[in-house]
């Protein structure tokens, strides 16, 4: 029989020791892998959130306090006869030598208008930059077929096109708006009961809804969107916008150079990296992660007591049955190699079962702590990880006890034969 059979079967004859060992070493390695898989799979989550940012940089005009929240940017309130950006100003932006970084510019004019006694917020836009600087906009998919006013029929009677589902990972196949079109959101559909074909009057103009958007929980959930020169028309203002969204590769260009450059051409505009304020929750989620992980040694240090207290309780018991070891002629070395064996045996079942423990742990609290699901994949690397270090903590604090038995004198463990 092989020392490494012989531990196996004393951690067999003792599973009260064993157990009580193995949940403090479970407890410790469940408690890492569950901060260490949330803090992970919240900064992919960050990373995707920075990947997809889309409009990273929103332009406004500076009107001093007349403004309003849109989305968490403060834009000019346009109830007032605020100064507003001008189609001047996208020029501008495309002069600047950084415009080379920017990949897509989105113009818009919001105001507020009356529907049915609902106050709504319009944007006019351009429909297809909507789509690229705002990569999550999905419509509905019911949304199979958009409503167009064929020529000389009166818009009450909207007639279907021919038009396949939306696959809008493609931009070529979002529809042109026209003049007579509108595309709501969510909310604002569900609030006044609006689907595709339905007609909406709007500053005396009738309207069809040719799409709804699904739910995405920003701000466009709440609003309609028309076509960015009937929305002028409308308010009397051509050539004005509330503000310009820009998507830009900071790979290509430092957003510190973009925003300094663009700052300068456009001095009477607030220029707003959006970027910035995903940075400043990630700031924040690496203080939660330092504290996590210190949390986290806490508990394997006090893992690493039980286990040596646990094995100091075993060598004390098992003075009778070192000393009958000694008697048929092992050694201190070998003793030692039994303890130690025992304590590596326990330790990486505790690491693997702790593994899966707080993978499972790191899955149900995650929803709780951040309010969204977050994907914390089973990783085989970082099993073997814990099991590693689960097996060398444990091995670490079982040294102690292991070098007490194997110092025990064979006269002194022959006295309890």
């Amino acid at each position: 029989m092989t020392l490494f059979q012989i531990a196996l079967r004393n951690v067999k004859r003792r599973k009260s020791k064993m157990a009580f060992m193995l949940i403090g070493l479970v407890i410790a390695s469940a408690a890492v892998v569950s901060v260490f898989s949330i803090i992970t799979a919240m900064q992919s989550e960050i990373s995707a959130q920075l990947a997809d940012m889309g409009a990273n940089i929103i332009v406004t005009a500076d009107n001093g306090e007349l403004t309003f929240q849109y989305g968490g940017i403060t834009i000019p309130d346009l109830v007032y006869d605020a100064e507003s950006l001008t189609e001047a100003d996208l020029e501008m932006i495309g002069s600047v030598s950084a415009s080379t970084a920017i990949v897509a510019t989105a113009p818009r004019l919001i105001s507020t208008m009356v529907y049915e006694g609902n106050n709504l917020v319009v944007a006019g836009v351009h429909l297809e930059n909507e789509f690229i600087v705002k990569p999550w906009l999905r419509f509905q998919e019911d949304s199979s077929q958009i409503f167009v006013e064929a020529p000389g029929l009166n818009s009450e009677d909207p007639i279907p096109m021919d038009y396949q589902a939306l696959n809008l990972e493609r931009i070529t196949d979002v529809p042109q708006l026209t003049d007579k079109q509108v595309i709501a959101g969510a909310t604002v559909s569900s609030l006044l009961g609006l689907k595709e074909g339905s007609i909406i009057e709007l500053s005396d103009k009738r309207y069809t809804v040719i799409a709804i958007l699904e739910e995405n929980g920003l701000a466009e959930d709440s609003q309609l969107f028309m076509n960015l020169e009937e929305m002028q028309r409308i308010l009397g203002k051509p050539g004005e916008l509330t503000l310009i969204e820009l998507a830009a590769d900071f790979d290509r260009i430092p957003e510190e150079k973009i925003l300094t450059e663009l700052k300068t051409a456009l001095p009477h505009a607030s220029i707003s990296g959006v970027k910035q304020a995903v940075m400043g929750r990630n700031e924040l989620l690496n203080s939660l992660s330092r504290f996590g992980f210190f949390a986290g040694a806490l508990i394997f240090i006090t893992g690493m007591v039980v286990v040596m207290l646990t094995m100091f309780a075993s060598v004390r018991e098992r003075t009778r049955e070192i000393g009958i070891f000694r008697a048929i002629g092992f050694r201190g070395l070998h003793i030692f190699k039994i303890i130690i064996s025992e304590t590596l045996i326990v330790s990486t079942i505790g690491g693997a079962a702790g593994y899966h423990i707080g993978l499972a742990a790191a899955r149900i609290i995650a929803p709780t702590l951040t309010g969204a699901s977050l994907n914390s994949p089973w990783q085989f690397t970082l099993l073997i990880s814990v099991i590693i270090i689960t097996a060398i903590t444990g091995s670490l604090a079982g040294l102690a006890p292991a070098l007490k038995a194997a110092r025990l004198e064979p006269a002194e463990a022959l006295r309890f034969i």
